[in-house]
């Protein structure tokens, strides 16, 4: 359980002319996070919180009102009603900011939530169900939670006509449709934190009172989570020059043997055709193969030596002998 108090009340009229919001800051009564603001020991800590403002702005503020309990100073509380027999605080809220104003005008926004902190929580006596508590004010936000279908809110116009309009129905937006499309998902948050990050921006993007600076914070956000998000591996990976190192060594090894596996594939295929080449058979001591080459040398050779003279012939074998000599034996 939070100990950041905010409780949602719906708007009950608007008034154009002076840009005037009626509600409750605060009521007896079960909300959504089932708990109820007990209202006798919560009243004088209104007071003392609107009576500091009243102080502090020469009575020109009796509170103030922000926006989705954000940095926005929409306005200030015009006025300030202690209703003990209803057990419920009413205000008039003063929208000064254009923007919030007409996020008012269109219904946008659908109510205040009172923002501070809890001081004593305790166990509703008639009800054991329901938390009873303390609240403490810091300040009062117009804010966007969704109402009933039927509910709406009076909006009395410059003119003084008076209408009632509807609260604008939200939406389908993409961060919602990403939510439900990752209900079941068991990917790692490494995983999916970029792509929510894409769904917010989108819709980010498509409201038309975009802030760039809200822009630039969204991408800060997204990049410091996507890296803290990182498996740690990666990290050492990109902390550690040895690792890059490592890297750009096993790239080189790569391309080497890329290089070099067909030149192993023609060694292997010429090893093979060696395997399958007959061996000649075995000679005796002393032989020599003669080739069908040499046969046809000796054949010419005794053509030649026919055509000399017996004498002339002689003599061409002796120097043939001296020249190449085969010992015998």
């Amino acid at each position: 359980m939070t100990d950041r108090l905010q409780m949602f009340i719906p708007l009950r009229k608007a008034d154009a002319a002076q840009r005037l919001v009626y509600g409750y800051a605060t009521a007896e009564a079960p909300d959504r996070a089932g708990e109820i603001c007990d209202y006798a020991s919560t009243k004088p800590h209104y007071q003392a919180w609107s009576k500091s403002f009243a102080k502090a702005t020469a009575g020109k503020s009796l509170g103030n009102i922000r926006a989705m309990h954000g940095a926005v100073a929409a306005g200030k509380i015009a006025s300030i009603r202690f209703n003990d027999d209803e057990k419920r605080i009413e205000i008039a809220a003063k929208i000064i900011d254009d923007d919030e104003w007409r996020k008012v005008e269109e219904g946008v926004y659908t109510g205040f939530s009172q923002g501070g902190a809890y001081l004593k929580r305790w166990p509703d006596p008639e009800n054991p169900d329901l938390i009873r508590y303390t609240a403490k004010p810091s300040e009062i936000s117009l804010v966007d939670l969704p109402c009933l279908p039927e509910a709406s809110f009076e909006l009395v116009k410059a003119d003084g006509a008076r209408e009632t309009r509807a609260f604008a129905q939200k939406n389908s937006t993409a961060l919602r449709d990403w939510l439900q499309g990752n209900i079941e998902s068991g990917a790692p948050a490494g995983e999916l934190i970029g792509d929510f990050f894409d769904a917010i921006e989108h819709d980010l993007n498509a409201d038309p009172l975009h802030d760039e600076s809200l822009a630039t914070l969204l991408s800060r956000l997204k990049s410091e989570c996507v890296e803290a998000l990182q498996p740690r591996a990666a990290k050492f990976v990109a902390a550690d020059p040895r690792v890059e190192k490592l890297s750009i060594e096993a790239d080189s090894l790569r391309k080497l043997t890329a290089e070099l596996r067909p030149r192993l594939t023609e060694l292997t295929a010429r090893v093979e055709a060696l395997e399958r080449t007959p061996v000649p058979p075995p000679m005796a001591p002393g032989a020599a193969a003669v080739s069908k080459s040499a046969e046809t040398g000796l054949d010419s050779l005794a053509a030649e030596l026919a055509r000399l003279s017996p004498e002339r012939a002689s003599l061409v074998l002796i120097k043939a002998a001296q020249s190449q000599p085969k010992r015998f034996g």
